[in-house]
């Protein structure tokens, strides 16, 4: 009897298993012996049960409960390594070896290889002790594993010889011999380990702690969850392409924004040379620094910065370099493709140097030809498919990448992110705009980022123009946080508090100018709606813009296409926006309103003003706005902590230029980290070191599993707004897909459409439901109701009374 891992495209499961531990052991990651071994055996035996009949059946379309194969897999597994480490089902010890912590993980590892990981307690017993208690799904479990065995058994003659020829015919032999009850010796053995690390503490030397263990297991996971999918689909693997520094040094003067001002070119310059000088003197060290104020080349001296490390260490890994926003990821992927256009095959292998890869990424990777060259021609390709394999797995030379898909890569559950885990072996990793991430999360990105680059040999380079608690000992590669450089700017504080109303009415009467150009920030949509209601009613013959999340993703690209078009053709707008355009957004204002916020969001909000140093100093306004019942909109978004130390600071100067904001800045989050809680950073960590993957009961505590930096909001649900023909026609296409069977075929649609799905999806309270459509799950505004719903200037119509958050 032939026995196959998969259909269409048909694989026999010897070649399978075999493939997917030859792609594990030949990625670029340096294990040591014992990861090898322990990889080597999960690998090999990761689809053990589907040398079940019940699973061969299950292929050719015969359903029933027996085909699940995790769990008998998992358990071989076990088995294999206690058979090759000669481990025996023992009682407690006052310490627990190596070889016994690998059986979990290679338990976990084999058990979660189809979904998301799940905390290991669920498929263990209550205790290691006495009489067997277990939850009754593993119940359950354990009795079709028994079953799945008799039918292993009755095979044992064709499965044997095939698995002799990858050194396991003996654990197997040795497995099928055992007697009933064997199963629940072995999982009462993985219980005494997982007892032992969670509540006595009693980890192995050579393991350090437990976040070095999360490590060990997401590596392993990672790299058979990669293998296993690149050999289901046949694919082969992709290597990357690396850019050279000398080829990129000669675009570099091609894409350097022109600027009449002289001083500031002369910055830019000394800033690079001060980058490039720097990282060659120090190029040992793991972390550094580009402190720099806004405008003076940090993105240039980063990416070259990052090439010249890579070859000065001869790194094998690649340069990833995450931004907090997809908004500002294409900016600052076109600056990066302009230096890379001039290596000679690059249009060839576009995406193998240079990858761009958030939610709304182009589904198309381009160099993928040479993976799947061996495919035969009776197999269907879906190409959108195969894209997004290589998209996911980071499969590039350079990786352009959000916060999002890093951070929530290293600390996760989720299969689908981390089958990439193991990507960061041996790389350089730029984190542009730091600043953007929570601070009560900084301790938590911190620790996890310092246990990559140890365990990992990663490089670490922060790019900021403010910064912020994290990583004070970095090396500072521009040589200096000097804001005296520049003076383009001067912040002043209004601190009398004024309703939306008075705040509409000061505006025109005391600060607008005609001939200026004005960026008024609020802290909430609702906010920002009244402000530019209030001043577009009062001021109909001049330009004024709105920008927030409350318009779809593709409004809110045409809204910045027409703001960029009117600061360039000389047009005084007045732009009313919430936090979107604080962060990369390349325009220039003469100036700037932002109600009160963090220091460091004020300051990078004041990086939109007199931006390229070509006009007289420009005016950086702070105010103080509340809502009718006197509540600050502020607090509403950032908490009573950062406003009050923002508060004080600015009455105790309420007048600063931009010489001076390195003190303002300085003085801001040494306050904050007197007074900020970082209990969401602990609980985390502590997580990790116990490896907690999620809650074991409904509780609330901050499991691996609950980690985002995207806020999510009770009480806002996720619409699809059909204000167009375009979103109505791939909104039907997408809902008709639901009754293709074929997966490959309906992921193929999906992919297809997603992007314009994403790009007219906002997120609404949940009290609007019920004017919007249900189908298959997915909520939307249809076509009928989009003109009393949906304004294509300022996006959802809410009622005037709700407090909307969303920035």
């Amino acid at each position: 009897m032939e026995y196959y891992s998969h259909k269409n495209p048909d694989k026999l499961l010897y070649d399978h298993l075999l493939e997917v531990y030859h792609y594990a052991m030949e990625a670029n990651v340096e294990l040591k012996s014992w990861e090898k071994e322990a990889l080597q055996v999960i690998c090999l035996c990761h689809d053990f049960g589907k040398f079940t009949t019940f699973f061969q059946s299950h292929l050719n379309g015969v359903l029933n409960k027996y085909s699940q194969h995790g769990f008998i897999s998992a358990l071989f597994g076990v088995f294999c390594w206690m058979q090759k480490k000669g481990l025996w089902l023992q009682q407690m010890k006052n310490q627990i070896s190596e070889d016994e912590v690998v059986s979990l993980l290679i338990y976990a590892c084999i058990l979660h290889h189809h979904g998301d990981v799940k905390d290991i307690s669920k498929n263990l017993p209550e205790k290691f002790a006495g009489d067997f208690k277990a939850d009754i799904n593993l119940v359950q479990k354990i009795d079709d594993a028994y079953v799945q065995i008799e039918d292993l058994r009755c095979n044992a003659e064709d499965i044997k010889p095939l698995l002799e020829k990858i050194g396991l015919g003996s654990e197997f032999e040795k497995f099928l011999a055992q007697q009933r009850g064997f199963i629940e010796d072995i999982l009462r053995y993985l219980k005494r380990i997982e007892y032992g690390i969670r509540f006595i503490g009693v980890m192995p030397q050579a393991l350090k702690d437990g976040t070095e263990l999360y490590f060990i297991q997401q590596k392993l996971y990672s790299l058979l969850i990669w293998a296993d999918k690149m050999s289901a689909a046949n694919y082969k693997v992709l290597s990357p392409c690396y850019a050279s520094s000398d080829r990129l040094i000669v675009a570099r003067n091609k894409v350097i924004r022109p600027t009449a001002d002289k001083n500031l070119q002369r910055i830019r310059q000394s800033v690079f040379e001060a980058v490039l000088s720097n990282i060659e003197k120090n190029k040992e060290k793991d972390i550094f620094s580009i402190t720099t104020p806004t405008g003076t080349g940090k993105t240039l001296a980063g990416v070259f910065a990052a090439v010249k490390l890579k070859e000065l260490l001869k790194k094998s890994g690649r340069i990833i370099y995450a931004l907090p926003f997809t908004s500002i990821i294409d900016q600052n992927y076109d600056v990066v493709k302009n230096l890379f256009e001039a290596i000679e095959d690059f249009e060839k292998n576009r995406d193998r140097y240079l990858l761009k890869h958030h939610h709304l990424t182009d589904g198309e990777y381009r160099g993928k030809e040479e993976a799947l060259k061996e495919i035969t021609d009776e197999i269907t390709v879906y190409e959108k498919v195969a894209s997004e394999c290589f998209i996911e797995n980071w499969t590039s030379g350079f990786v352009v990448t959000t916060f999002v898909q890093l951070l929530e890569t290293l600390i996760s559950n989720r299969n689908r992110m981390l089958k990439k885990f193991h990507a960061f072996y041996d790389s350089i990793l730029i984190l542009d705009e730091i600043q953007a991430i929570e601070v009560d999360l900084l301790p938590l990105v911190e620790e996890v980022l310092r246990k990559l680059s140890k365990l990992f040999k990663c490089k670490i380079i922060l790019m900021t123009a403010t910064k912020p608690l994290i990583f004070e000992d970095a090396c500072e590669l521009a040589g200096f946080c000097d804001y005296s450089i520049f003076n383009r700017t001067k912040l002043v504080y209004h601190h009398s508090d004024l309703k939306v109303a008075e705040f509409v009415d000061f505006f025109l009467e005391q600060v607008y100018e005609d001939e200026k150009s004005f960026l008024i920030v609020a802290n909430t949509i609702n906010q920002s709606l009244q402000i530019y209601n209030g001043i577009k009613n009062n001021l109909k013959d001049k330009e004024v813009i709105y920008l927030s999340a409350n318009l779809v993703p593709r409004d809110r690209k045409e809204v910045i296409k027409k703001i960029e078009e009117a600061l360039e053709s000389g047009r005084k707008p007045i732009v009313v926006s919430t936090q979107v355009i604080e962060a990369g957004v390349d325009i220039d204002f003469d100036c700037v309103i932002r109600d009160i916020a963090p220091i460091d969001s004020i300051i990078q909000c004041a990086g939109r003003c007199n931006r390229h140093n070509q006009k007289s100093q420009g005016k950086v306004l702070v105010v103080n706005i509340k809502d009718d019942s006197g509540r600050s909109f502020a607090k509403r978004v950032y908490g009573n902590t950062a406003i009050e130390i923002s508060n004080m600071l600015l009455l105790q100067h309420p007048e600063v230029e931009e010489k001076d904001y390195g003190m303002l800045i300085d003085n801001y989050f040494r306050m904050v980290k007197e007074n900020k809680s970082f209990k969401k950073s602990e609980e985390f960590l502590r997580s990790i070191r116990l490896l907690k993957f999620d809650s074991i009961l409904e509780k609330e505590e901050l499991t691996i599993s609950r980690f985002s930096l995207i806020q999510q909001r009770g009480g806002y649900v996720s619409v699809v707004i059909r204000s167009n023909e375009e979103i109505e026609d791939a909104y039907q296409s997408y809902i008709n897909s639901f009754s293709i069977k074929d997966y490959y075929k309906r992921r193929e649609i999906y992919l297809e459409l997603k992007n314009i799905l994403f790009e007219h999806t906002i997120s609404v309270p949940s009290k609007y439901v019920q004017i919007l459509a249900e189908e298959k799950g997915i909520l939307s505004l249809p076509p009928t109701s989009c003109e009393r719903y949906y304004n294509p200037e300022t996006g959802f119509v809410y009622d005037p009374n709700d407090n909307v958050i969303f920035a």
